[in-house]
């Protein structure tokens, strides 16, 4: 009978596949990337972060966070994760989620379906129509 050194692997652990991730948290974030589906990304310095907000409902969550020239309104599921980061100036990027990837993720997991990037409100500036 011959021995075989080689060890089998055991069957993947569902729960440790590579899930599809929509944000990234690092600690020493200098900027939050914003990255949306139209293969369009914007860079916005902590430094010019002013506030956030989130507002939880039935239907999905809605962070809004505001810096100095523009407003981010994410929506979608169990954002107070990444609201509490963003508390701690760690989310290092945001993007939307596609929608293939959106049924795979597991019901606990933040899930961004859009982001909304506005100018911000400036009184001295006229209305564009």
């Amino acid at each position: 009978m011959i021995k075989s050194t080689k060890k089998e692997s055991p069957a993947p652990d569902t729960a440790k596949r590579r899930q599809p991730v929509c944000w990234s948290q690092e600690a020493h974030a200098q900027s939050l990337r914003v990255e949306l589906n139209d293969e369009k990304f914007f860079v916005f310095p902590y430094i010019h972060f002013m506030f956030a907000k989130l507002e939880c409902s039935k239907e999905g969550d809605v962070l809004t966070m505001s810096f100095a020239t523009h407003d981010i309104r994410i929506a979608g599921k169990n954002l107070r994760e990444v609201g509490v980061a963003a508390q701690k100036l760690s989310v290092d990027w945001v993007r939307e989620a596609t929608v293939r990837y959106a049924a795979l993720m597991p019901v606990d997991a933040v899930l961004i379906e859009r982001i909304e990037v506005k100018e911000a409100y400036d009184a001295d500036k006229e209305p564009v129509d």
